[in-house]
């Protein structure tokens, strides 16, 4: 009984796991995003502390991948 119980956590982990790799990660495509992007030039005209925006990581938007 002792043996058995790590046994089917363990099958039940792998199981998750499995079904967890099988998702489509390809439904969905990264962007930049130009309306965020444009707005930071005004924020630092209306802000007196805020300086150049320098952006390092651009903003980015999630949407559809288009289907083939």
């Amino acid at each position: 009984m002792k043996k058995s119980i790590p046994t089917i956590i363990a099958v039940a982990a792998a199981l998750a796991l499995t079904g967890c790799s099988t998702l489509d990660t390809n439904r969905y495509t990264y962007q930049l995003d130009e309306e965020r992007m444009k707005q930071a030039p005004a924020l630092t005209r209306t802000a007196a502390h805020t300086g150049h925006v320098v952006w390092v990581n651009p903003p980015q938007k999630r949407v559809k991948a288009e289907q083939k």
